[in-house]
């Protein structure tokens, strides 16, 4: 159930004049862009699947991919380190091969193949009392990684193999995800009560991470991070309170398009289609067996439509757009 906030507290309740649109895309036979499909963690399952957002996800022909660690991935046993999948991104390396990035409360990071699977070209179980939650590729080919009970940020050097589990690490309290932004070369991180900026340096066998600035929630316990399409200075976030906009070049959250209908508690995930500009949102859903979980996404199409995606006896945690630039 969504619970939306009448007072939008600390961010201007006005909308700017920024468009919900993302970049052009390929048009359809009816020339309408096509939006990007969807990927959840779905934990009834222990999987990550990849939906098509133009269809029913009731009908199994919906379902475009799907992965949980097997005998073939070279995971290790993952009977302790993957129960609980909380975050999934695509992503393209600079090898130009795609790869689907997961993390696992229960301790397993990886970077899985696109689409053909297999050995994983990464992995490292950290452990359940972490809780790693954010997952994000950096272009040498390291990983970037955040846990909110461990209350770190992480760059692994999974460049240099694919079980390499050297890292450097930063302290953030409540760590919940992270995000590259190739514009500024940096990589942007949320905890409990901050969004901070880094730097990434040093070689890929020996990086660093040093923090650049950081800026107060406007709201607590923050929870999500990603991009705006359709405008690079600008990141979507969420927390446990509100979903909100920051604004990079003036340090500030400002106003977004259907603000007060987007503008929720306890969102856990939030994006922008590329494409065609549709917003989707996850929430936890009361009377879903997972409390934190959800069966459905919900999207905010054009100025004021909506649509509910419903996969049913799914325990959605996150959903995110399945491209590299809509998440």
């Amino acid at each position: 159930m969504r619970v939306t906030r009448g007072i939008l507290a600390g961010v201007s309740a006005c909308l700017l004049a920024a468009t919900v649109a993302g970049p052009a895309a390929a048009a359809t036979a009816d020339g309408q862009a096509r939006p990007a499909p969807i990927i959840v963690t779905e934990q009834a399952g222990d999987r990550v699947v990849v939906l098509d957002s133009t269809k029913r996800w009731a009908n199994p022909n919906a379902t475009l991919w799907s992965w949980q660690p097997g005998v073939d991935s070279d995971t290790g046993d993952t009977s302790t380190s993957w129960g609980l999948p909380d975050d999934a991104r695509l992503r393209t390396g600079a090898d130009g091969n795609q790869y689907v990035l997961v993390t696992d409360s229960y301790g397993l990071l990886a970077s899985v193949p696109y689409p053909d699977k297999g050995p994983v070209a990464w992995s490292v179980d950290v452990g359940r009392s972490p809780n790693p939650h954010g997952i994000e590729l950096l272009p040498d080919g390291n990983i970037a990684a955040a846990a909110s009970n461990g209350s770190w940020i992480r760059v692994y050097t999974a460049s240099q193999g694919r079980h390499s589990s050297t890292y450097v690490e930063a302290a953030l309290p409540g760590a919940h995800e992270v995000w590259w932004d190739a514009r500024l070369t940096v990589l942007w991180a949320i905890g409990d009560h901050l969004l901070v900026k880094y730097a990434v340096g040093g070689t890929p066998a020996a990086p660093t991470l040093t923090q650049l600035a950081a800026y107060n929630l406007p709201t607590n316990w923050g929870h999500d991070l990603g991009p705006v399409p359709a405008d690079p200075d600008r990141l979507w976030l969420t927390t446990v309170y509100g979903v909100h906009q920051f604004q990079k070049s003036t340090g500030k959250f400002v106003g977004f398009p259907r603000q007060r209908e987007l503008y929720a508690s306890n969102i856990k995930s939030v994006g922008t289609d590329a494409a065609t500009g549709t917003v989707l949102e996850t929430t936890p859903k009361a009377g879903n067996p997972c409390s934190w979980c959800t069966d459905s996404v919900d999207l905010f199409v054009g100025a004021d439509g909506t649509e509910e995606k419903v996969l049913p006896g799914a325990q959605i945690y996150r959903a995110r757009w399945f491209d590299d630039e809509s998440s």
